[in-house]
């Protein structure tokens, strides 16, 4: 089995950041070779994390890194704040906090990594079906 290649973006927070970055997973999503849906689920969740990134982490560099095959794509999204998103329960009528909830419902796998003072990298796996 072949190793798979991880590719990484450093991202700063500035106009055309989100589409930078939401853009450049998904071509490397589409060239890894999972099926066109999980491409757009993988593209909409990144949006996601790097707009949080973005929104609640300190004014710094954002790194987004993936990884994948035609079988599963990782997205790696680090920033420099140490606090845990969070999933909400509130429902659809309410705008605004529904972003960590679409990770938790559409992707296969997610999670956090704090690194203690550094920041923290949110991430999550779409295995294609």
């Amino acid at each position: 089995m072949r190793a798979q290649a991880t590719r990484a973006l450093r991202i700063v927070p500035r106009h055309g950041s989100l589409p930078r970055a939401r853009h450049w997973v998904r071509d490397h999503a589409r060239r890894s070779g999972i099926p066109s849906a999980a491409v757009g689920i993988v593209e909409l969740l990144t949006s996601e994390l790097v707009a949080n990134a973005l929104t609640h982490g300190p004014e710094a560099a954002v790194d987004v890194q993936v990884s994948g095959d035609r079988t599963s794509f990782t997205v790696r999204v680090t920033d420099g704040d140490t606090t845990p998103p969070v999933v909400r329960s509130t429902g659809p009528e309410v705008p605004g906090g529904q972003g960590m909830r679409l990770v938790a419902r559409l992707a296969s796998t997610w999670g956090v990594d704090v690194h203690e003072r550094t920041g923290k990298t949110v991430w999550f796996t779409v295995v294609a079906r």
